[in-house]
């Protein structure tokens, strides 16, 4: 038997960044536990109860040990009975369903090829199925794939911005997106007719000398009110005012005396230049770094095209608004335009939104605005509380205009000051907070009962510290597992935290709903919320078709350096609720050799014995390849399944590449899972 090389990199693809490439090769509903890379070597033809089918191979590092399982089920015997095999399947496998074994005997070639086409014996990760999935609850009720700063293809500072990523992320399940709107370039327009204003000086004879006092009553109306207006305009939007809107008051001379009727001209000249700018329409970047600019239209755009391609259930669009009102209004007008028929613009008339929150099955196809409604009394409160904290403001972006706002209908952002703010009764509100405040409430022994209380029925939204400047992420089952509902994630990083969302809602449609503990019609005491202990023991026998690393890469069939010092471990961790900081989860193997390793017959297990407290839904087990022989960047695939979908018995693990796209990678190992209540 031999070994086919499947995963020979491709040329990269020209005009596309690292993040938009690998987004794209992703399966709608997150990276999912892909299709088995055997099932691709389809090398001849057999029958198999009397139906002929492809018979599959795979590399001798599995083999050997698929064929000790098929040994060790006959035991003896020339052939695998079928009693026996039907046996193997429901009893050590597992399988909900198996398809009629038509054959009385099976040898091995059959049974590895019907036990490979049975998903629920054959795979790992338990595939959920779209229609699993109970969509009459509350929107709260579930967790929501959501995504930070969506634009972005690589960290906070310098990258580049994109409407292709709204797409790729959007047809890999995020329903959730955020989009960061500011005021667009000022553009001329025609200049009007109207004469120009004498340039040249006054003459000496017609220059006179005044004090303030002796200004004539016009001219200083005019300044009063030029003056009391940038004033205005300053203070409620800082960014919306641009210095041609303002005419240059400095003297002609360096004396400190100016002509009335000279000034009234100047003024008069000020207003005609204004006419002749305005504000292109609104873009999204982020805003005070060196991040490129797109346009708000064109983001639209794509999330229309992508939004609804092959997945129903709704989105949530998180606008943070740095525009001023005109601007604002036009960010109306255009997603008006580009959403129409999507765009939920009034309540349902079955539904108002001070009394409850639309069900799941009430909004497919439609496309939510989560936005701050702020009147001007609530931006005069924040004014003061600036001041009384020793600063002007705390305010930085304008307040939201009456015509955005009223988008805010069943999901609109309010403000968190404290704990108490968890009072809150709204059913629209949502409550955004960074990690770090999140975990300081969360570590409050007196708070946390709220927190969940708040958390089953209403909605929060944490979002990545401002130090994550790589664009790195928390793990977000941390906050799940206290009823966050929406995490959003740095998608365009590869790290433990998004391994953990992929999990999460692999094969779904973005919308997972929450353990019935933390549901808003759970009965149960929210201290009572189911918990089990948990004996794990993962045995990994062998691999192939490890992605190799950089280095040592196929071209043409010969590897650069060839797999010679190529030595693959297996880190395994399981991702708990850890009674303490300190308690490591982490297993590893000892190297093997090659990118088709084999443990051996007697590898050792890798045990997580009495592991209490576990919410099994919202625990994971993830699995990493590292190259022992590097010191750095050594990890070259992974792979990452909900405790819950973690099936038991011998199961094949597809292994991702570290940057997230399917590998033909594949672990053969040995699940044995005992959860006690």
């Amino acid at each position: 038997m031999f070994c086919l090389t499947l995963g020979r990199d491709q040329p990269k693809k020209k005009g596309k960044s690292n993040f938009i490439r690998r987004m794209t090769t992703l399966r709608r509903g997150a990276p999912s536990q892909g299709r088995s890379a055997m099932q691709h070597l389809a090398l001849l033809g057999t029958a198999v109860g009397g139906h002929h089918t492809k018979s599959i191979s795979c590399h001798e590092s599995v083999r050997k040990h698929l064929e000790h399982v098929y040994d060790s089920l006959r035991v003896g015997e020339k052939l695998l009975s079928r009693d026996k095999f039907a046996a193997f399947l429901k009893g050590t496998q597992g399988a909900d369903i198996i398809e009629p074994l038509h054959l009385e005997y099976y040898d091995f070639r059959q049974f590895f090829w019907v036990w490979s086409s049975n998903e629920g014996a054959w795979r790992a990760a338990r595939r959920p199925r779209h229609e699993d999935i109970d969509t009459s609850k509350p929107i709260s009720n579930y967790f929501i794939s959501s995504s930070h700063n969506t634009y972005l293809e690589g960290n906070q500072l310098s990258s580049k911005s994109s409407a292709e990523a709204y797409r790729a992320v959007l047809r890999n399940g995020c329903r959730c997106i955020e989009i960061d709107v500011w005021n667009g370039p000022v553009v001329s327009r025609t200049p009007s007719k109207s004469p120009k204003p004498d340039t040249k000086s006054p003459k000496p004879e017609h220059r006179r000398h005044f004090s303030s006092s002796s200004l004539p009553l016009l001219a200083a109306e005019k300044i009063d009110s030029f003056l009391s207006g940038r004033t205005s305009r300053h203070s409620r939007s800082p960014s919306a005012v641009h210095p041609a809107t303002f005419p240059n008051l400095e003297p002609r001379e360096s004396g400190t005396t100016l002509d009335p009727k000279d000034l009234i001209e100047r003024l008069e000249h000020s207003r005609e230049s204004s006419r002749s700018t305005r504000r292109g329409e609104p873009v999204v970047h982020h805003h005070g770094t060196m991040t490129s600019t797109i346009g708000f239209r064109e983001v639209c755009q794509a999330v229309r095209e992508s939004a609804f391609e092959k997945n129903p259930l709704p989105i949530i669009v998180s606008l943070e608004v740095g525009a001023d009102k005109e601007q604002q209004e036009l960010m109306v007008q255009i997603m008006k335009e580009e959403w129409a028929g999507l765009l939920l613009d009034s309540p349902y008339d079955h539904c108002d939104p001070y009394q409850r929150q639309p069900r799941l099955d009430e909004l497919y196809h439609k496309i939510l605005i989560k936005v701050k409604r702020l009147d001007d009394s609530q931006v005069e409160a924040e004014i003061e509380r600036g001041r009384s904290l020793g600063i002007s403001s705390i305010r930085q972006k304008p307040p939201i205009c009456d015509a955005l706002a009223a988008l805010a209908i069943y999901t609109h952002s309010e403000h968190y000051d404290s704990h108490e703010s968890l009072s809150s009764r709204t059913p629209s509100h949502i409550f955004s907070l960074s990690e770090d405040c999140f975990s300081a409430l969360a570590q409050d022994v007196q708070k946390i009962r709220k927190l969940l209380a708040h958390n089953r029925d209403y909605f929060m939204r944490i979002y990545p510290k401002g130090l994550r400047v790589d664009s790195s992420n928390p793990d977000p089952s941390f906050h799940w597992r206290r009823g966050v509902q929406m995490v959003a994630m740095n998608w365009q990083r590869t790290d433990e935290g998004m391994m953990i969302n992929d999990a999460m809602f692999a094969n779904s449609n973005g919308w997972i709903l929450k353990p019935h503990g933390l549901l808003s019609d759970n009965t149960v005491d929210l201290e009572d919320i189911p918990r089990r202990t948990l004996d794990l023991r993962v045995t990994i026998y062998a691999g192939q078709f490890i992605p190799l690393p950089q280095d040592r890469r196929r071209h043409g069939g010969v590897g650069v350096l060839g797999d010679r010092g190529f030595r693959p471990a297996v880190k395994v961790e399981l991702h708990v609720e850890k009674p303490q900081k300190s308690v490591d989860y982490t297993r590893e193997t000892c190297a093997a050799e090659t990118d088709n390793p084999d443990w051996g017959d007697h590898a050792v297990p890798l045990d997580f014995f009495d592991v209490q407290n576990v919410v099994e839904d919202l625990s994971f087990v993830r699995f990493k390849v590292e190259d022992s022989s590097s010191m750095r960047d050594n990890l070259v695939a992974w792979a990452c399944i909900r405790l819950d979908r973690l099936q038991p018995g011998y199961r094949v693990i597809d292994l991702f590449h570290h940057t997230r796209r399917p590998s033909p990678g594949q672990l053969f190992v040995k699940i044995e899972k005992v959860l006690r209540d």
